[in-house]
């Protein structure tokens, strides 16, 4: 047995939920379990505290060499700093993923497993065992590097073949949503209830409020100095001349004909990939659906391509990015027996864009300066003190953005947005 105990995960993590697990596996029981290094850094998860470990069930052998039946999982649990549990609000989004996980997309799988699909969508972590109260919160998932996936490749940095395999994905998971909803409406229509917006709602604004103007100030302070003077700069101060967490309210929470489950937090850090022998990427996986919400695909898009692609990509391949999700989303529906033409046209896709993808700009100005912070920039969580939450705005520390490269990458979300018509 590890020294480390299970109660250290959570007092609802124990024994019996390994046998569980185990079970799932074709198992019999767990008779040994291991923590393993989780190589996971301190600005990985906020919401959450996040464990690796091994299970092994001696009584039961792998066909293949006689060996133990093992099964490796990683485990997210709610922080056990009060504060810090508090401060961000970790609770809400244990329950929006659990709900997501055990209600959405099982149904989203029985939805499948009623048709002889040729590709089934599978391009998701599957979710072993979860608890939620609001105190003891977990969720077991299977660790997707057992399977060869991780994440994108640093060495050689994010490129096209990975943002075309990201939306190839994205659009294989909204056409789960747009199926459902052409063939089981009432069913559909109530699965939607089961997940909330855990980010931009009305009774979260004084959460999340004072720190979205910390970010307007940084982007406005990037667009003065990289276009100050220009028509960009104009257009991009009137973008922010309004409530502009109000705006994002507007925009997840606006529905049409076209709207679907979103991931929500849908940028590179939530994608893992195996690459083949050659580097090349080959397969995707989705992981981490605190932010599931129910709004238009849009959403998801803008807020990956805007977040995740540079500049000298997008003026390349943009084009190329939303035929792959397209492409990708029509032959999902046609496997499924839905019409791709009736249901979400490219035409219908491109309206969805005019109209939505501002978002992405709005989600923009948080995900880049997060993304450029230092590792001695990143705050330590669990040094919150005491039991009461304190405002976010106090404890994530961003400042205006240092380097021009930094700024110009921020600025040209907005640029693109707005040769494109998005911020009109």
């Amino acid at each position: 047995m590890s020294t480390m105990k299970l109660e250290t995960v959570s007092p609802k993590f124990n024994e019996v939920v390994l046998d569980d697990i185990m079970r799932s596996y074709g198992g019999h029981k767990c008779t040994s379990w291991k923590f393993t290094n989780g190589d996971f850094g301190k600005g990985d998860s906020y919401l959450s505290e996040v464990f690796r470990i091994t299970l092994e069930d001696d009584t039961s052998r792998r066909a293949e060499d006689g060996s133990p039946l093992t099964a490796k999982i990683i485990v997210k649990s709610i922080p056990k700093n009060v504060g810090r549990r508090k401060t961000f609000r970790s609770a809400d989004f244990f329950r929006n993923e659990i709900n997501f996980y055990n209600v959405v997309l099982s149904e989203f799988i029985k939805f499948q497993q009623a048709k002889p699909l040729k590709n089934p969508f599978d391009e998701s972590s599957k979710c072993l065992a979860a608890y939620s109260d609001g105190e003891n919160d977990f969720i077991a998932m299977e660790d997707l590097s057992q399977f060869g996936f991780g994440s994108a490749s640093r060495q050689e940095g994010v490129g096209l073949a990975e943002c075309i395999l990201c939306m190839q994905t994205i659009g294989r998971f909204h056409a789960l949503s747009l199926a459902m909803k052409d063939q089981q409406p009432d069913k559909f229509h109530l699965l939607v209830k089961h997940v909330e917006d855990t980010y931009y709602a009305k009774q979260h604004k004084s959460w999340y409020n004072n720190f979205i103007q910390v970010q307007v100030r940084i982007a406005k302070d990037a667009i003065s100095k990289e276009y100050g003077g220009t028509d960009l700069e104009t257009k991009v101060n009137k973008f922010f001349d309004c409530d502009l967490y109000d705006k994002m309210v507007y925009l997840t929470h606006t529905r049409n004909q076209n709207s679907v489950i979103n991931h929500g937090d849908c940028w590179m850090p939530n994608f893992l990939f195996r690459y083949d022998s050659n580097g090349v990427p080959v397969a995707a996986r989705m992981i981490d659906f605190q932010l599931a919400r129910y709004s238009s695909p849009a959403l998801d898009i803008s807020f990956f391509v805007y977040s995740c692609t540079s500049q000298q990509l997008r003026d390349a391949h943009y084009d190329d990015l939303l035929k792959a999700y397209h492409q990708s989303l029509s032959d999902m529906l046609l496997d499924l027996g839905s019409n791709p033409d009736e249901l979400f046209s490219f035409s219908d896709l491109q309206k969805e864009m005019q109209e939505y993808a501002r978002f992405g700009c709005g989600m923009g100005i948080e995900s880049i300066p997060f993304s450029l912070l230092e590792e001695n920039e990143v705050p330590d969580l669990d040094q919150i003190k005491g039991e009461e939450a304190i405002p976010i705005e106090n404890v994530w520390i961003l400042n205006n953005i240092k380097t021009q490269e930094g700024r110009q990458r921020l600025s040209d979300m907005f640029k693109h947005a707005y040769n494109c018509g998005y911020l009109d």
